[in-house]
């Protein structure tokens, strides 16, 4: 915990929204619609071997149209991610979840994870980015790059901030700050509007600063006796009804969907 966050203390309501939920049903239970058939297309397009399933409202599996995907399927070797390589295809189901999640910021976006920059013509344009993620799923951790990069993050063709930290909490990877946890902007913003000194952008993150915010959500997790994804959540969610009052002309505590 860095010294600079000593003194920024969790919001009441955090401890009582926190405290009235279940990490099982309300973190792994947590669904939304994707379009299939939108990222399966980009997919063939872009000629990656990876194909995205889906559940219909009965649990069975799908491979079109509008499809749910739960928090609870992001994990390596799911069911609904089909690639040879089983980090890549957990990447894009990432992206799928975050991008489709109607809570958060993050936009439907796809990643165009080839390596733009290859030295000979016949250089697997997918090496750089698998390197990576092979590395973080083997050893469940994210290490900070070496000196030369000023951001510290792992160089990652097509790929932010918001989703190489939903990959590593997905293959339940840490950081010197603890668990991996998802950033979200919603959630950052209200970090921010709580007094938080920090850099109000996500995409500005540097690993450190990502460390720091990894080991401020441990500690109010730990010190409410709950966990740091439902401290998360709180987060992201009391930026939504910020944007709903401001919207509606009313405001209502944040619940769950």
């Amino acid at each position: 915990m860095s010294r600079l966050d000593e003194g920024f203390d969790l919001p009441a309501a955090c401890v009582q929204w926190c405290q009235l939920r279940n990490f099982d049903l309300h973190v792994l239970d947590d669904g939304v619609e994707v379009d299939l058939d939108w990222w399966n297309r980009h997919l063939r397009e872009v000629g990656l071997d990876v194909r995205l399933r889906g559940r219909d409202l009965d649990g069975q599996i799908v491979t079109r149209g509008n499809a749910v995907v739960q928090r609870n399927d992001l994990k390596m070797g799911t069911d609904l991610a089909q690639c040879e390589h089983d980090s890549l295809g957990l990447l894009f189901l990432c992206a799928a979840w975050q991008g489709s999640h109607r809570n958060r910021k993050a936009m439907r976006r796809f990643p165009d994870v080839r390596n733009p920059h290859l030295a000979d013509a016949d250089e697997n344009p997918l090496a750089k980015i698998l390197k990576v993620l092979e590395g973080c799923a083997r050893d469940r951790i994210l290490r900070e790059t070496p000196s030369g990069s000023w951001s510290g993050w792992p160089d990652t063709p097509g790929v932010g901030v918001s989703l190489i930290a939903t990959f590593m909490w997905a293959v339940k990877g840490s950081v010197e700050g603890g668990r991996a946890q998802l950033i979200d902007q919603y959630g950052v913003s209200t970090l921010i509007h709580e007094g938080w000194l920090e850099d109000p952008a996500v995409t500005g993150f540097t690993r450190r600063r990502y460390d720091r915010y990894v080991a401020l959500l441990s500690r109010w997790a730990t010190d409410i006796g709950t966990s740091p994804e439902l401290v998360e959540m709180w987060l992201v969610q009391r930026w939504s009804a910020r944007l709903r009052e401001a919207r509606d002309g009313s405001y209502a505590a944040p619940t769950l969907f």
